[in-house]
Parts: C-alpha cells; structure tokens; sequence
C-alpha cells in the first residue's frame, strides 16, 4: 500500500508532529505560561494573508482578523503540502490498482484515523465527513435516525399524519432536547423533524440548567427516543455549558447524547470516552474543522456509536455504497457502516484537509492555547468594561474560548462592524450570530416585542432586527493587535456620530454602506473577479 503522503514531512516548517487524542485537559507549567504570545508567533507566521492590506472608503487599512468563530483562515504549511505532495498524486479513491487510486484511498482513510483519534472514538465509534460543516453532518444524522423527511414527503404519501414542526405530539412521538444557547444548526435543523423539540429553561443567570433536563425526561419518560442534542460552547459568549453532566441525566434516562462543537472544535480538547466515567461518554459529536486554523474547504465531522445506526439503505446511495447491482435492479449494500454513508465520489481533500487542521491544534497544545485565550480575554473585557455605553453580553468571569459579543447604545451593531473594517481594517461580525433563540434570552426580548419585529422583518423591513458585535481573539493574536483593536473601540466611541454620518443604511439588507462606495465594493470585489482572472 502506498504511504500517505502527506504525512510525511519534506521540510521543518511543511512537518507537523504526531499528537495523541485530545482527550482530557492537562495544566500547563510555569514556565510554559511565561510567554505564550512568542510560543504562538511561529504558528502566526504561517497564516496565509497575516501581513495583508486592504482597500476601505477610508483608505488603506492593515487586515487584523477577528473573526475566528466564523471561519478559520489558510495556513501556508498546509497549502504546501496540499500543493506539493497531495496534489501530484490526486485522483480518485475507490481502487488499489492504481497509485493514485492507491494513495488518496489510503490518504482518506489515515485522515479519518486522525480525526476519531482526536475525539478519542472507540471502536464502535464509526466517522462521517461530509458537506462544509456541523449544519450538514447533524442534518445527515437526523435522517438515519429515521426523523427527517423531505418536505414534500407528505405530498406524495397518503395516510401520514400532519407534521407538527417540533411542536407537541403524543407518547410515541421522539423527544429533543436542547439548551437556550443552541446556534440556528443544532436547533431548527431539529425543529424540522418529526420530533418534539423542548428548549431548556435557563437558571436565573440565564445558564444551563441541569436540574431543568432531568425534571423534562421526567415529563417525557414514555418517550421510546430521547436525544439530548447540546452545545459544547456559545458561539456568541463563548461560555460552556455541562455538557458532560447533560450527557450523564440523559443516560440515565435511557437517552443519547450528542454534542455539537462547532464553536469551541478549535481550541478545546474533545473525548467521547472520558476514563472513571461511566455514564459521561457520548453517543456522537459533530464539528466544523473549517473554523480552525488551516481550516478553510474543510468538510463537516460527525462521529456516532454504531449502535445507533439500523438502515438497510445508505442515506446517499451511490457509487462505493454497493458490492453489487444486476440489470434486474437488484443490489446488495455494503454492511460498513462508514463506507455505505460514503456514496459517489467522497470529499477526499476536504478530509485531509481537516485531518491536518486537527494535528496543528495539537501542535499548538490545547492547553497552551486555553492559556492563551485567558490571557487575552481577561485583558479585552477588563478595558472593554471601562468605555462608555458598551455592553458585553454575558459579561461575567466565567471561563470561556476567546469570543467577546457586546454592543454600543446608539450604534447599529453593523454599522459598528462597518467603522471597525473602513477605519481599522478590523474583521468582526455583526447580527445575531445564527443564534436567534439566545439573542432573546441576552436582550431580553419579550414575546410581544418579537413579533412586532418578526413582522417587520417579513416585510422586508430589518430596521429593529436586534443583534451585537461579535470579535474572536485567537490564540495567534499578538498583544500588540489586541491593543490596536480596544483602542479602536474607544476612539469608534467617541466618533461614531461623526463618522457615522458617511454612511447610509439599507432597510432591507440591514447593511450600512459608505455615501462614496454605495455597493460596499471598494476594490474588494474585482481583486477577486473569479471570471476574469487569467489561467495561464
């Protein structure tokens, strides 16, 4: 069988080490605290574009990147060896007769060893890798659990009854759980399944409740399928629910579990199988390898427990997925469960790509870049308390990755992240965060309130949908950057009015554009022209 390429090492900087499962936190010493910012700087010198300019209405602007938990960005050892030992041996998987078929099948499958060994998947533990996130994988599992049904199903089908959209149905109808700081993919993907969904009341902090799961299984006992569908982290306040101790009530009552990390994948350790801990393991886990560092055209990761899985059709039947077909139509299914949900052609270089994400977080060190994310989050919210009429959301001192959402009163959160890119070259992001059901728990917005917006927003109108301002400090990010960007937030403070007023707001995109540069273009938008951009 030919080596995989691409985990041999054919210089310093294209090498990354072997790292084990991310498994359990460690502590980090003292003297690897002492100078966390030069231990990262060898890691920033390899991100693509970290040196960049770019053209604003105000001019030319450093890019300074905070807007990690959206989207990781390129890492040039990577891209190395994509482009030098990947590339010349790229062809399809599904053959051993052939070097390239040989190479990338044998490529493939190293790269999904890596990725359950990062999660520390058993060996009944099987991996999936499809799509360009956790938004396809959850979508994925939702239809081999037998929940999910194309919407015009119904139409087509007699004597099925009504969907009810998530909402109430009887005794023998699944049941899913999930908290209130769920993003959009781990919540409506299951509101539009044949399951009841129950939200998860917040404590008076507006926390996770563990007391409010078990008093709800206690309410659904006679429910034949419970799934616990929980998030690992916040994608807007970086804060952690238990998702551990969710996972032991659910099994407890005979329920699954499975934890999204999209939002936290890329800066904390994962383990399926915690040791000395029983009922803590989880049934499966999905992420989006594209937020990490070398990221970027990366597929979407979901890891299961076999045992949950009972089709005798793939979900996507296809090329790969069978031994055998006649001119009858008659076929046989292969009986591996990860090489029949892996029909047609499968995202080889998307799961390579992850896999060689995942091993530079280990050479980051889990626990250097937790380190890291305290130093800096401790340092931007301590500063960001001080400006006037700034608010962080969720602002306390718990632990946290480095992810800061707030707004300003009287500043529209996108014309904040407008000021921030055109004057700074800032990257923030501004919206709800595709976390719409949190946004009303943090801005307290009342039934009443919602609708009124809700309606607005049918309309076309955005003028009052809520949201804030979102910033990630990454672990690569200097001490110098992070000056350069609560400086920023302080000055755009004092001047927002003014510079405000060069800019007009477009109700039904909810943008804010420059009186100069009406389409928000500049020079972006040709230095990018895909059409015209020579091949030769």
């Amino acid at each position: 069988m030919v080596s995989p390429l691409f985990l041999r090492p054919s210089s310093p900087n294209a090498g990354l080490k072997r790292y084990g499962p991310s498994g359990p936190s460690r502590r980090v010493t003292v003297e690897e605290t002492a100078n966390l910012e030069e231990w990262f700087s060898s890691f920033r010198k390899g991100i693509i574009g970290i040196d960049t300019r770019i053209d604003t209405p105000r001019g030319s602007r450093p890019l300074v990147y905070a807007d990690w938990i959206a989207s990781g960005r390129l890492y040039g050892p990577i891209e190395d060896r994509i482009r030098n030992e990947i590339g010349p041996l790229v062809g399809n998987t599904h053959s051993e007769s052939s070097t390239t078929g040989r190479a990338m099948t044998a490529a493939y499958r190293e790269a999904h060893s890596i990725l359950k060994r990062h999660v520390n998947a058993g060996p009944e533990d099987v991996i999936i890798t499809a799509g360009a996130g956790m938004t396809a994988v959850v979508n994925k599992l939702q239809r081999i659990l037998g929940i999910r049904y194309p919407e015009r199903f119904r139409d087509l089908s007699r004597g099925l009854p009504e969907r009810h959209a998530g909402g109430a149905c009887d005794d023998e109808c699944p049941v899913v759980f999930v908290t209130h700081m769920e993003h959009h993919s781990n919540h409506i993907s299951w509101l539009e399944t044949e399951a009841e969904v129950v939200v998860l009341p917040p404590d008076d902090k507006l926390e996770v409740d563990p007391a409010a799961l078990e008093r709800e299984l206690e309410r659904y006992a006679r429910r034949p399928l419970k799934i616990g569908a929980f998030s690992a982290c916040s994608n807007v306040t970086g804060l952690f629910p238990p998702y551990r101790e969710l996972a032991r009530i659910m099994h407890r009552h005979g329920g699954l579990a499975f934890v999204d990390f999209a939002a936290s994948a890329p800066y904390v350790p994962m383990d399926m199988h915690p040791a000395n801990d029983p009922l803590g393991y989880l049934d499966g886990v999905f992420f989006s390898p594209h937020k990490f560092l070398g990221g970027p055209g990366s597929s979407g990761v979901m890891v299961f427990n076999s045992g949950i899985y009972h089709n005798l059709v793939p979900d996507n039947p296809g090329g790969g997925t069978v031994t055998w077909t006649n001119r009858w139509g008659e076929r046989s299914y292969v009986t591996d469960i990860e090489a029949r949900e892996d029909g047609g052609t499968p995202g080889f270089l998307q799961a390579i790509r992850a896999a060689l994400a995942v091993r530079l977080k280990e050479e980051m060190d889990p626990a250097r870049i937790k380190a890291r994310e305290e130093e800096l989050v401790g340092r931007a919210m301590k500063e960001m308390r001080t400006i006037p009429g700034l608010h962080i959301l969720a602002d306390n001192d718990k632990p946290r990755i480095g992810v800061i959402s707030f707004y300003m009163e009287g500043l529209h959160h996108n014309l904040l992240v407008r000021l921030l890119n055109d004057y700074y070259g800032i990257q923030s992001r501004g919206g709800c965060s595709c976390a719409g059901t949190y946004g009303h728990f943090l801005l307290h917005v009342s039934r009443e309130l919602s609708r009124t917006i809700t309606r607005e927003i049918d309309s076309g109108n955005l003028s009052h949908k809520p949201g804030w301002v979102r910033i990630s400090l990454h672990p690569t990010m200097t001490d110098a950057e992070l000056d350069y960007l609560l400086g920023a937030l302080r000055e755009l403070r004092s001047n927002y009015e003014e510079w405000g007023a060069g800019y007009r707001f477009d109700r039904t995109s909810g943008e804010y554009y420059a009186l100069e540069d009406p389409d928000g273009a500049v020079k972006t938008e040709s230095a990018l022209n895909l059409a015209g951009f020579p091949l030769l």
